[in-house]
């Protein structure tokens, strides 16, 4: 036969079911134990949960205490007693009058304290008021504090069942964060509130994990981290959790370097290997950090300043970032960039300016390149190196191609249509050309307005997206093979893969503005050029250098025999009309009048 169960027994059952043993604090009671002390004018007021060696104030007013040893609980007291324990005057008690709540400071004289039931009957604790004073307590009273009983033990009972408890980590959720941090602010009297965000598994790692291990083992690796990271802060500040893989808390601290140095402990603690399916896994740390004023209550724009700040620690490959203003600002106007850009579009505030190629040895224009320019009504002149990547990480990005697609191709016919045949080049982004429409959209253009396919070049960078088998390798063979041109654009920028200049069937590539700068002045960076241009002159490719603006890189790229260039020293991009002008003038000196 098993033991019979003790009332210790059951009330660890029930804190357990109501998840809150081992919580520290429960800011959202904060505002029942306020009326509590208000409705019996007490200084001192709280709620009491009884452990097996502590007893914990989940909420407190007026003591300077978060626990006391259980042998010193007259709480322990009430929860057996029969309704309301009521002492008028504590010295006077044989049971209480060596409490050090009595004997030391606040030195205590009145209690009362109605038991905190569940609905299962047992009691957990309790909600207390107490005075430096002795004091009456008449049974209307009572009835009133087993009333405000009743209501925090409900409030316990519903963040159990309301989602305000995480069911992966059984930590509070963030929808608990949002009804404690005004609890949790009003208690910062002393030092600064900080509010920290804590990932310990990023988003794509813990997908990754997900499909290799399933999702238990994933969710096992979650909770565990949980419990590491409440056991390291016990004491200090409760841990909630407000995302997939992030937790966050608020800590009262002095000064700054405080912070920082206690999350670089966390990080030490959070780095050890974690099990997960019987595979060590090792967990990783980025942290936000952002100080929280004493009036800043809305809880939402918290989270999402937190979240700027740890998305800093991500792109800055640190453990940890402070909140940036600044970073903030920035990320704003990318988003008013993005949702401004469909409107644009359709208002007109996007044009094409071109720019003119020349050939090297006898600086004559062949080509132009089209780049999409932005006046935005209330931000005036945007740069693409700021606006581009911004679409380039949403869906703007293949409507914004099309347009520029619709609008050289159109500027062509135009140019045809006055007696001038200028080849254009067009940057198409990689979203774009990983659709499996691309190449049949782009033959439907060219063909709508009767244009040779040779026409126009369609720029490419080189990436990770040009794996073999994807869809663009298709369309950019197609492509090739119907007669467009294809460059490989910015080349030397960053990926750099020489298996592109043999394996892609490309006419052109653009040495990037980075590998031309330094080629009047640095051996090295001309030895570099040098070497990607012959190769690919073995290779049967055109040579671009881009971005060239001073002479003395000119004379270095005709001594290489580099093909064309492209740059402000020959020409700035500039309007359609000017363009004409460019070629027109070009055609008058190749063909002079004979006399």
């Amino acid at each position: 036969m098993s033991p019979p169960t003790s009332q210790r027994d059951e009330r660890s059952a029930v804190l357990s079911a109501m998840q809150v043993d081992g919580l520290a604090s429960l800011p959202a009671l904060d505002r029942l134990t306020a009326l509590a002390g208000y409705t019996f004018d007490a200084p001192v007021a709280f709620v009491s949960i009884l452990g097996d060696v502590k007893q914990r104030f989940l909420s407190r007013i007026g003591l300077p205490m978060a626990q006391t040893d259980i042998r010193a609980s007259i709480c322990a007291h009430a929860v057996t007693a029969d309704g309301v324990l009521v002492v008028p005057d504590l010295r006077q008690d044989p049971r209480f009058r060596d409490n050090p709540l009595v004997t030391d400071s606040p030195h205590l004289r009145f209690y009362a304290g109605a038991p905190l039931v569940a609905k299962n009957g047992v009691a957990i604790g309790a909600l207390c008021v107490m005075d430096t004073r002795p004091r009456t307590f008449n049974e209307g009273d009572q009835d009133q504090l087993a009333t405000l009983a009743e209501l925090v033990v409900a409030q316990l009972e519903l963040r159990a069942m309301s989602g305000r408890l995480d069911p992966v980590s059984g930590l509070p959720s963030r929808h608990q964060l949002h009804a404690d941090l005004p609890g949790i602010l009003a208690r910062c009297t002393e030092g600064t509130a900080y509010a920290v965000a804590v990932d310990i598994l990023d988003i794509p790692r813990a997908n990754q994990v997900g499909q290799v291990l399933g999702l238990r083992p994933l969710e096992a690796l979650i909770r565990r981290a949980g419990v590491r990271l409440r056991a390291a802060l016990e004491g200090v500040a409760t841990v909630y959790h407000v995302g997939v893989t992030r937790f966050a808390f608020v800590v009262e601290m002095p000064a700054a370097a405080q912070v920082e140095a206690l999350i670089l402990e966390l990080r030490t603690r959070m780095l050890r290997p974690l099990m997960a399916a019987a595979v060590p896994m090792s967990p990783r740390f980025h942290a936000g950090i952002c100080a929280v004023g004493p009036g800043e209550e809305d809880s939402h724009d918290l989270l999402r300043r937190l979240l700027v700040s740890m998305h800093g620690a991500f792109d800055a490959r640190r453990p940890f970032c402070w909140y940036s203003e600044q970073r903030d600002e920035k990320m704003h106007r990318a988003y008013r960039l993005a949702s401004d850009a469909e409107r644009g579009l359709q208002a007109g505030d996007f044009h094409l300016d071109y720019q003119p190629r020349f050939t090297l040895d006898g600086r004559r224009p062949v080509s132009a390149e089209a780049l999409i320019r932005w006046t935005h009504p209330t931000l005036g002149s945007i740069s693409p190196t700021e606006f581009i990547p911004v679409f380039e990480r949403t869906a703007l990005m293949d409507e914004v191609t099309n347009w520029v697609l619709d609008t050289a191709l159109d500027q062509v016919q135009a140019w045809r249509a006055q007696g001038l045949d200028i080849p254009v080049s067009i940057n198409l982004s990689s979203s774009y050309l990983s659709n499996a429409s691309a190449w049949h959209d782009i033959r439907s253009k060219l063909e709508h307005r009767a244009l040779p396919f040779s026409t126009i070049e369609l720029e490419i960078t080189e990436g990770e997206w040009l794996r073999p088998g994807s869809p663009a390798i298709g369309h950019i063979a197609a492509m090739a093979q119907a007669g467009i041109t294809v460059a490989i654009d910015d080349f030397g920028s960053g990926y750099s893969n020489f298996s592109y200049l043999s394996d892609l069937p490309i006419h052109t590539v653009k040495l990037d503005k980075s590998l031309i700068d330094g080629i009047a002045i640095n051996p090295r960076a001309r030895a570099k050029v040098s070497a990607i241009h012959h190769l690919a002159h073995e290779l049967g490719y055109l040579t671009v250098a881009e971005g060239v603006e001073q002479q003395a890189q000119v004379e270095v790229l005709a001594a290489m025999g580099v093909d064309e260039v492209q740059g402000y020293l020959l020409a700035r991009p500039m309007s359609p009309a000017l363009v004409m002008q460019v070629f027109e003038a070009a055609a008058i000196t190749a063909c002079p009048v004979r006399v």
